[in-house]
């Protein structure tokens, strides 16, 4: 319905990261009104590359990970709430990029906020 019957817009983008016990919580938040799954980059600064894929509802099921690093499948993101986090097992300093949608398929109309730099101090 979303593609057919609207005008509605993919939008997603990195809020915040942050240091949290121990680790990162990394929130995101959907910008444009509609809902799409997504996959998410996180690149450590000794160069390992660590997936996480966020699904949501409306799919009823999951895709198979297309990537050559493992991924993590996250909770759903119900389409109803405009922000989402999860946690990464990493101290912030250890990160040194978080990209959404790093395949670059997702017709998102705003991709300059969907990268957080840790090593450029960008957010």
């Amino acid at each position: 319905t979303d593609w057919t019957q609207t005008t509605n817009t993919i939008d997603y983008g990195i809020k915040s990261v942050l240091n949290k016990k121990g680790g990162t919580l990394v929130s995101l938040e959907r910008i444009g009104s509609m809902p799409m799954p997504l996959d998410i980059l996180v690149t450590l600064t000794n160069g390992e590359k660590r997936g996480f894929y966020v699904p949501i509802p409306l799919m009823r099921g999951e895709k198979e990970n297309p990537y050559s690093f493992a991924w993590e499948k996250l909770d759903d993101w119900p389409w109803a709430f405009p922000e989402y986090s999860f946690y990464i097992n990493e101290k912030k300093e250890k990160i040194e990029s978080i990209i959404i949608d790093p395949s670059f398929f997702m017709a998102d109309i705003n991709r300059e906020n969907n990268v957080f730099e840790g090593l450029d101090g960008k957010e």
